[in-house]
């Protein structure tokens, strides 16, 4: 777990909560939540959503189109720069992002071409009849006093997703906020 990370578990055990990363919440359909922690010129964004939120279902992908969609939407993930827009004077660039489901093979949400040993297909079996994905995203700012907030474009990418619940962590200190379709964007 990086830095950032347990930081944020910190700050949120202030708060009465534990960091999405150690916990599950209710698997709620509509609904993802967010942990946004700003670091110096490190940014690093955590999303945890029912699969139904990113897919047109949440089981074990049974055939190719299946298959095909979980590949395309993680795909759009890893273009996480278009997803989550930073002020372009901050100069913000996407170092790493990982994405899990524990009934979504690994294999599927690798880039195309890489190989990755799928664990779920190799000993691990999920017995959830409803699934989850987990997002986390790291961003270098390289003019980070210049970066004030960011605009979340999963609504329109993903039309599931209805609401999305935001912890954040920034040099302006803590804050809640909920995003919505018609309400995108965060500022501190």
């Amino acid at each position: 777990m990086n830095k950032i990370l347990v930081f944020c578990a910190v700050i949120g055990s202030f708060w009465g909560f534990e960091s999405f990363a150690s916990t599950h919440e209710a698997h709620e359909h509509g609904l993802a939540r967010m942990d946004l922690v700003v670091e110096g010129k490190e940014v690093e964004i955590e999303i945890s959503g029912a699969l139904d939120n990113f897919l047109s279902f949440e089981h074990k992908p049974e055939t190719d189109a299946q298959r095909k969609e979980v590949r395309d939407m993680a795909a759009l993930m890893r273009n996480a720069g278009a997803l989550f827009v930073f002020p372009a004077e901050a100069r913000c660039r996407l170092e790493k992002l990982s994405l899990d489901s524990e009934i979504l093979g690994k294999d599927l949400l690798a880039p195309e071409g890489s190989k990755q040993r799928d664990a779920h297909e190799h000993g691990r079996e999920a017995h959830e009849d409803h699934g989850d994905l987990d997002a986390d995203a790291s961003f270098i700012c390289l003019s980070p006093e210049k970066l004030t907030g960011v605009t979340v474009n999963m609504f329109s990418v993903f039309p599931n997703l209805r609401r999305m619940e935001v912890r954040m962590v920034t040099p302006k200190g803590q804050k809640a906020a909920e995003l919505s379709p018609e309400a995108n964007i965060l500022r501190w």
